[in-house]
């Protein structure tokens, strides 16, 4: 491959791309029992799957596998190592989905288990043909394993909201969106997390990673808070 990576019209449509500049701090959709934000959903497509690492007893939060994208994984590496102690480290099926927060006016991400992903999914596509014109209220009930999350479709919005819903009529969410929203750790970064976390990281990795040394993972925003990541809702 050379270094050319796109021509005529391709990079025409580069030229045009927005840059991402995406507030961290915001981006997550985070709810409490009883809170709900409005959304408009912009396709019946706007989700993926990655797979991801996660230890609530260990104070892992909840991030992407390397794997997928060809490089080594830490985790993996620590899960396959069977400590005792760690053996929740696994990876497992997650998804992103993509709302525009008709309110906060931007792109705002949900991450969700398999199965709060299913019950998503069954109301996108019951809407799939509306979507254009019908808004809803994302809302969450519950707390740990009774925690659920509903799409309720709002019968009508006032002439102001109406015009928030239609800002994003041309809004098309790209896939690096969603590769720049999930902020995989590096290798080096994952080791000093399961350090932090008392893996014994000297006997099963080919690194010195001293006491002292600087572990940059708190700068990246968690994907997920929720009560218990590994329980299956």
């Amino acid at each position: 491959m050379g270094v050319v990576t796109a021509r005529g019209k391709e990079a025409k449509e580069a030229m045009k791309k927005k840059k991402q500049n995406i507030d961290f701090k915001k981006v997550f959709v985070r709810l409490k029992d009883g809170d709900s934000v409005r959304v408009r959903i912009l396709s019946a497509y706007d989700y993926v799957r990655y797979m991801s690492h996660g230890s609530y007893v260990h104070g892992i939060w909840t991030q992407p596998c390397l794997k997928p994208a060809g490089k080594n994984c830490a985790i993996c590496e620590a899960n396959d190592a069977k400590v005792e102690e760690f053996d929740g480290l696994y990876a497992k099926e997650r998804y992103l989905f993509a709302f525009a927060d008709i309110d906060e006016g931007m792109i705002r991400v949900f991450d969700a288990t398999k199965g709060q992903a299913e019950q998503l999914v069954d109301t996108i596509e019951q809407y799939a043909e509306d979507l254009q014109d019908v808004a809803f209220t994302f809302k969450r009930t519950g707390n740990k394993t009774d925690t659920t999350y509903t799409l309720n479709p709002i019968l009508r919005l006032k002439a102001d909201d109406k015009e928030k819903f239609e800002k994003f009529n041309e809004e098309v969410v790209e896939d690096e969106f969603f590769e720049t929203v999930l902020q995989p750790r590096t290798y080096e970064q994952q080791i000093e997390e399961l350090k932090k976390a008392g893996f014994p990281v000297e006997e099963y990795f080919d690194v010195q990673v001293s006491d002292d040394s600087e572990d940059n993972s708190d700068d990246v925003e968690p994907i997920s808070e929720e009560e218990n990541p590994d329980k299956v809702f």
